[in-house]
C-alpha cells in the first residue's frame, strides 16, 4: 500500500502546478495518504533476512572447520561469543531509535535470534546433553521472541509463528499432557499480540506478517482440535469427523476476529483470516449440501459437543459475533452461520435408532442460496457486501446439487453451459457498474 501512496505523493506537485488541485485539497491528500516507511516492506524483510542468513551460516561455517581441534573452553568460546556480538549490534540499534532502518533492525533482530539458537545447540552438543529436536525448537523461539517486542522486527515474527505451529504439528500424540501439546497454542500466539509491549498497538502489521500470523493460527488451532478429539475419546471412533466440525468452527472465529473501524474499511486481500476463514466455511457448507456426507457431519458435531474445546470455541464464536453484529459486518455473520447448521438442525434430522437422515443437505442448500443472495443484496443496498462471492457461491450451488442429481449427462452439461455463462454475464454487470459509480456525475 505504502508503494501507491508514493505514487501519489509523486504527482501531487505536478497536479498542484497543472492546477488541477488546491494547495489545501495537496495538504489533505498529504496527511490522508502519509507514507509510513518504519514498517519494513517485504524486500527490505528479505535483504535482513539474508544478509544475517549468510553471516550467521559463515561463523557457524568457520567455526566448524577447526571445530573437532578445540578445547571445551575455546568451544564455548565460540559458542557465545557471535551472540555477545549480535546482541552489540542490536544494542547500538536500539541506541540510535528511529533512525536506524528498517532493514537494520530486521538484521540485527534475525542475527541475534540465529546466533541465539547456534548458541544452545553448540553447548547441547559440548556436554553431550541429548534431547528431541522439538524441545529445542520450543526454547528456541521462546528466547527469540523478546527480539519482536524490542526490536520490532517482522522477520523474527513470522519465524515465530512459523516454528510454534511447526512445533503445535507435532506435539499431536495420543496421551501427551496438556501443558506439552496444541491446547497451550493460544498462550504462544498471545505473546504476539501483536508485538508486544504496549497496548493498543500504535502500528499496522503488514500483510506479510497478517497472512504468516493467519496460517500460522491455522495450524496450530486445527492441531489443537486434532488433539483435543483424540484426548477426549476411549476409542478410536468418529474423531476424524468431530475435528472436521471443530475445525469449521475456528474458520467461523477467523473470520469473525473483532476489528476496529478502520480494519474494516481495508480491502479484502489485506485481511488473510477473513479470507481463508470464509473460504473454509463455504467450501464446508457446499459438502453439507451432498447427502453422503451429511451423516458424518451429523456424526462428528454430535461428538465434539462433549469436549471442553467446542464449548470453548463456541463461547468465543459468540463474542466475536456480538461485536460483529454491532459492528454490522453483515457478510461475515452471513457466511459465518454456516459452522452453526449441524447443531442448529441437529433435532430436526436425526431418525429413529440414533441415524441421521438427508434432511441437513437441503438446509445447507437453502442456507447457502440465502448466503449468496444476501452477499449480493447487500452491495446493491449500499452496504459492505460481496456480490462476486455471492454470485461463484450461486455458481457452484448450482453445479453442486446438479453432480447429486440423477438427471442426464446431456442435461447436466446444459445446466453447467447456462450457469457459466450466467456468471459471466453478472461479472460484465459489476464491472460496469462499478465502472459507472467511479465516473463523475455529467
Amino acid at each position: 500500500m505504502n508503494s501507491h501512496h508514493r505514487w501519489l505523493l509523486d504527482q501531487l506537485p505536478q497536479w498542484e502546478r497543472d492546477g488541477l488541485l488546491t494547495p489545501e485539497a495537496v495538504r489533505t491528500l498529504r496527511e490522508r495518504h502519509a507514507v509510513d516507511d518504519s514498517q519494513p516492506g517485504v524486500a527490505q524483510i528479505v535483504m535482513g533476512a539474508l544478509g544475517a542468513l549468510l553471516i550467521g551460516t559463515g561463523l557457524i561455517a568457520v567455526i566448524g572447520f577447526n571445530w573437532d581441534d578445540f578445547s571445551r573452553p575455546v568451544r564455548l568460546l565460540f559458542a557465545f561469543l557471535p551472540l555477545l556480538v549480535a546482541q552489540l549490534f542490536s544494542f547500538r540499534t536500539l541506541q540510535r531509535g528511529d533512525a536506524s532502518p528498517a532493514w537494520v533492525r530486521e538484521t540485527a533482530a534475525l542475527l541475534q535470534a540465529l546466533t541465539g539458537g547456534a548458541c544452545i545447540a553448540l553447548v547441547s552438543q559440548i556436554y553431550n546433553l541429548g534431547g528431541e529436536w522439538p524441545d529445542f525448537l520450543f526454547w528456541w523461539m521462546l528466547l527469540s521472541l523478546p527480539l519482536v517486542w524490542v526490536l520490532r522486527s517482522s522477520s523474527v515474527a513470522i519465524f515465530y509463528l512459523v516454528c510454534i505451529a511447526i512445533w503445535s504439528v507435532d506435539r499431536i500424540e495420543r496421551g501427551a499432557p496438556w501443558h506439552g501439546s496444541p491446547m497451550i497454542y493460544p498462550l504462544l500466539l498471545l505473546g504476539l499480540l501483536p508485538f508486544w509491549p504496549g497496548w493498543p498497538p500504535k502500528r499496522k502489521l503488514s500483510v506479510s506478517v497478517r497472512w504468516a500470523m493467519t496460517l500460522s493460527a491455522i495450524v496450530g488451532l486445527c492441531s489443537a482440535a486434532i488433539f483435543a478429539s483424540e484426548r477426549g475419546s476411549n476409542f478410536f471412533g468418529y474423531n476424524e469427523h468431530s475435528f472436521f466440525w471443530l475445525w469449521t468452527l475456528t474458520g467461523a472465529a477467523l473470520a469473525l476476529f473483532p476489528l476496529n473501524q478502520a480494519a474494516i474499511m481495508e480491502p479484502t486481500r489485506r485481511k488473510p483470516q477473513v479470507v481463508l476463514g470464509c473460504l473454509w466455511l463455504l467450501g464446508y457448507g457446499i459438502a453439507m449440501t451432498f447427502r453422503d456426507t451429511t451423516r458424518y457431519i451429523m456424526e462428528g458435531s454430535s461428538f465434539a459437543m462433549h469436549l471442553p474445546w467446542c464449548w470453548g470455541l463456541l463461547a468465543l464464536l459468540v463474542v466475536f459475533a456480538v461485536v460483529a453484529l454491532i459492528q454490522k459486518r453483515w457478510a461475515v455473520l452471513a457466511i459465518s452461520s454456516l459452522a452453526l447448521l449441524p447443531l442448529a438442525a441437529s433435532p430436526l434430522v436425526k431418525a429413529e435408532g440414533g441415524y441421521y437422515n438427508s434432511t441437513l443437505s437441503w438446509f445447507a442448500t437453502l442456507q447457502l442460496a440465502g448466503i449468496g443472495i444476501t452477499l449480493i443484496v447487500l452491495e446493491f443496498a449500499g452496504k459492505k457486501g460481496a456480490p462476486r462471492l455471492g454470485a461463484a457461491l450461486l455458481s457452484g450451488l448450482l453445479i453442486a446439487r446438479m453432480a447429486d442429481s440423477h438427471f442426464s449427462l446431456l442435461a447436466k452439461g446444459i445446466a453447467f453451459i447456462a450457469v457459466g455463462v450466467a456468471f459471466l454475464a453478472f461479472n460484465i454487470l459489476m464491472s460496469r457498474l462499478r465502472r459507472s459509480k467511479q465516473l463523475p456525475a455529467s
